[in-house]
């Protein structure tokens, strides 16, 4: 049964409540249940606060979810998806590549075909994970993960692929900015 809720007026700057706003969209949260998270996670003094906060440590590796998007023309899809409100971000110093962010939110578009061969398709599900790719490797083969292809050196740092749970190819990278801006 759910507990009975009650209104909380408070007064905040225009530009924590916007920021508000756009971390329960990113959260998938309703603005109340983001601000009880919040407030719960102050009140527990300092004890985990359930996923709330977007900067790790220095030393902590992280996983981002970075879909991938292959594209025919580049520029007319940076284009459209800046219409959107898409900013942005990175680029391949020679065009196939480009990074895009909607919030919090990250789009890569490849400007080369899907290789049905490797089991991609026109919209592949990518991560870019900031930790050891070696490691992580390590701890997907303990847990039972089908490894597609082991951590390599690419043109853009590293990359890892592994098998989802319905067989779809999972790309995990390791970017090194210098190899491409």
């Amino acid at each position: 049964m759910k507990s009975e809720k009650q209104q909380f007026n408070v007064y905040l700057t225009p530009e924590t409540v916007k920021g508000m706003k756009h971390r329960s969209v990113d959260e998938q949260l309703s603005l109340s249940d983001l601000v009880e998270q919040v407030f719960s996670a102050y009140l527990s003094n300092g004890q985990e606060n359930q996923g709330l906060d977007s900067h790790p440590k220095a030393d902590e590796a992280t996983i981002r979810l970075q879909p991938m998007l292959h594209v025919d023309d580049m520029s007319k899809a940076v284009d459209f998806f800046r219409q959107l409100g898409a900013t942005l971000q990175n680029g391949s110093r020679d065009g196939d590549w480009s990074l895009l962010s909607f919030g919090a939110a990250e789009l890569s578009l490849l400007a080369h075909p899907a290789n049905p061969e490797q089991n991609e398709d026109k919209l592949e599900l990518n991560f870019e994970y900031t930790g050891a790719l070696e490691e992580l490797e390590k701890n997907l083969r303990q847990a039972g993960t089908s490894i597609v292809r082991p951590t390599g050196d690419e043109g853009f740092g590293y990359q890892l692929q592994v098998e989802g749970p319905d067989g779809m190819l999972i790309k995990i990278n390791q970017l090194d900015p210098d190899l491409y801006r």
